[in-house]
């Protein structure tokens, strides 16, 4: 059985459908009892999606100060 650690190895791999089809199979298997795997690729999958959709988020009011004043960008 595949260990997370491969799992998180071929996170990509995976993703963009190259994996062999047994390696996919295996990782698809651990997916379905590794939560912790599972929520992984979920975000993984999610984060690429709103990059590749170029998705913007206009941040709450003072936010975006708050965050460089903690940066020290200024």
């Amino acid at each position: 059985m595949i260990t997370c650690e491969e799992v998180l190895r071929e996170i990509s791999n995976y993703l963009d459908e190259g994996l062999t089809s047994e390696l996919r199979a295996q990782v698809q298997e651990h997916l379905r009892i590794c939560r912790n795997c599972k929520v992984l690729v979920n975000t993984a999958r999610k984060t690429l999606t709103l990059v590749a959709d170029h998705f913007v988020m206009e941040l709450p009011h003072g936010v975006s100060g708050r965050l460089i004043e903690r940066l020290g960008i200024r």
